[in-house]
């Protein structure tokens, strides 16, 4: 054998171990994240809701920054390597100061450019798999985001625990180093040959308006209501587990892991139907199902009961969570880097949103009521991508 031949890198356990150490921090906060900001800085249910606003809007423009750039440097290895540290930065701010200014610092500044390596790592999997695998390219992403649930169902319960037993801001350490552990893999590919991307060659001519058609403009509507009933449940839930429910924050963490666990298999399961289903069909199911999960989710009465509304919740996430990514890579033909910012862009509109409706809605005595609010949205944001799909676009193919 010729010993001056290089070593292939393992590229699909490499992605698979980023997204992982992405899920270790995210998932490691993300429960957690309105308990730290009310209940251990004392900050305000307003002024929480401003700063989950201000993030958003950092957000979108930290999202089209980086699918600005994307398109143009072609390789995304180095975003996501200045990503991930900046999230580590992020986190490591709440871990280090534990004050009400430096969760501000950290949510509304780093973490908005920190949180886009998630997607940046998605559209660099997508195109790598394209160019070299491209007849298993969207199942490779679906197994993908699989691995990356499979961090939401250790983590959270670990992450529970730590604070529990320790102090509830040990968990941004914990999200800290999972950034770095990003960082060095990120940084491992970006010394490999093998690793890199060609540049797609695309014309610019286009504007990115025209060429997204007007379904699939009126579909990402219903995605955007679908993001925000995700996000304000995703915020309340665990206060209600708290203040309606008497449950701790390990029992948060949890219905995550449970919630997470279930994910795993349905998310492959899903991806199956996908090769049956349309994309949209599939996501307007899952926004149903999630409708029915809020609706239930008003008559639970103890933790036992969120335990196990955590099954129809996973049911429905899996779905949600996963086929979106595929349908929203496809929504400008070509132009992956444009796309990433559009699907990071919907998330960021749907987190101000929510926030929104959290500052002007949410006290503790109306937790159970934004969850009827939380079902409403989903089962609109389903009539519209049905509408969309199955309306709309039936007519201008006629």
């Amino acid at each position: 054998m010729d010993q001056t031949t290089p070593r292939r890198l393992p590229m699909p356990v490499l992605m698979s171990a980023s997204l992982f150490a992405i899920g270790i921090s995210l998932a490691s906060t993300a429960p957690y994240d309105a308990i730290v900001a009310i209940e251990a800085l004392k900050i305000s249910h307003g002024d929480f809701a401003l700063i989950l606003t201000a993030a958003s809007l950092a957000g979108l423009v930290a999202s089209v920054l980086l699918g600005w750039l994307s398109d143009r440097i072609g390789d995304r290895r180095v975003l996501i390597v200045v990503a991930a540290l900046l999230g580590a930065v992020g986190f490591g701010l709440v871990y280090l100061l534990r004050s009400p200014v430096g969760f501000a610092i950290s949510y509304c500044l780093l973490l908005p450019l920190g949180n886009t390596a998630f997607s940046q790592t998605f559209a660099y999997a997508r195109v790598y798999f394209d160019q070299r695998d491209h007849a298993r390219s969207e199942f490779r992403i679906t197994a993908l985001r699989s691995v990356y649930a499979a961090s939401w169902v250790l983590v959270p319960p670990l992450a529970g625990w730590i604070a529990a037993v320790y102090q509830v801001f040990d968990i941004y350490l914990l999200a800290a180093v999972g950034y770095l552990c990003c960082a060095a893999i990120s940084l491992v590919l970006l010394g490999s040959e093998e690793a890199r991307i060609m540049k797609p060659v695309t014309s610019h001519a286009t504007a990115p308006a025209n060429a997204i058609a007007t379904p699939m403009l009126i579909g990402i509507g219903g995605v955007v209501l679908i993001n925000v009933a995700i996000r304000v449940s995703g915020t309340v839930t665990p206060l209600a587990m708290i203040g309606n429910f008497g449950g701790t924050t390990g029992d948060v963490g949890i219905a995550s892991g449970i919630r997470a666990l279930i994910e795993i298999p349905l998310m492959l399961l899903w991806g199956l139907a996908g090769q049956r289903f349309r994309k949209p069909t599939l996501i307007a199911a899952g926004a149903l199902i999630f409708a029915l999960y809020m609706v239930l989710m008003t008559q639970a009465r103890s933790v036992t009961d969120v335990f196990w509304l955590q099954i129809p919740c996973a049911v429905a996430i899996a779905v949600l969570v996963s086929i979106p990514i595929s349908y929203m890579q496809e929504a400008i033909s070509g132009r992956v880097g444009l796309s990433t910012s559009l699907l990071d862009v919907t998330l960021v509109v749907s987190a101000l949103l929510a926030a929104g409706l959290f500052g002007a809605l949410a006290t503790p005595d109306t937790y159970l009521s934004l969850f009827w609010v939380a079902g409403g949205l989903a089962a609109a944001g389903a009539v519209v991508m049905v509408v969309a799909h199955h309306v709309v676009e039936r007519r201008a193919i006629a």
